[in-house]
């Protein structure tokens, strides 16, 4: 370590009130747990964002420990529709408790409220992954599903800040 660097590091120290070997041992901490997500996910993983990229069959994918912060997914699933929009596609909540997807038909604009909202419906915990599914024109979204609320597998449609449940005699 050279001289510099050795005062960088005490300057950081005394600014977080630890020693120095406190503060190696922190970083060695978060460096160690961006090896095993990198390791884990083939993948560089942004650390402050809380995700890493990749993509899989022809689509994008942000997966993480928990994607839903603070406010049940919403700001992070507008993200991602921002960042990869698509004009014409739906909403797929994947339930990661019995591998099985509830189809939502609704606005793309809708979609992060929607499942904020399923979020909250259900408890849901974690939201491991968004992604896009170019095969069915969809958002994908991974969560656990606790309650039983959204039955998966599903048919759904939004309508007037609703979900219905659509039976199979009323799909077309």
């Amino acid at each position: 370590m050279s001289t510099a660097e050795d005062i960088e590091l005490s300057g950081w120290a005394d600014q977080d009130g630890v020693t120095k070997s406190a503060l190696l041992h922190d970083m060695i901490g978060r460096e160690r747990k961006r090896r095993i997500l990198q390791g884990r996910y083939g993948t560089e993983i942004d650390m402050i964002a809380g995700y890493t990229e990749t993509s899989l069959l022809g689509g994008k994918i942000w997966r993480g420990d928990n994607l839903a912060g603070t406010d049940a997914g919403y700001t992070r699933v507008k993200e991602f529709i921002e960042r990869y929009s698509h004009d014409d596609w739906t909403l797929s909540i994947y339930n990661a408790l019995d591998e099985s997807t509830a189809e939502i038909n609704c606005s793309v604009e809708d979609i992060p409220e929607i499942v904020s909202f399923v979020y909250n419906l259900e408890h849901a915990y974690p939201m491991t992954f968004i992604g896009e599914s170019p095969s069915s024109k969809s958002y994908v979204i991974g969560m656990t599903l606790t309650r039983g609320r959204i039955q998966t597998p599903g048919v759904y449609r939004a309508e007037n800040g609703k979900l219905h449940s659509v039976l199979p005699s009323n799909l077309a």
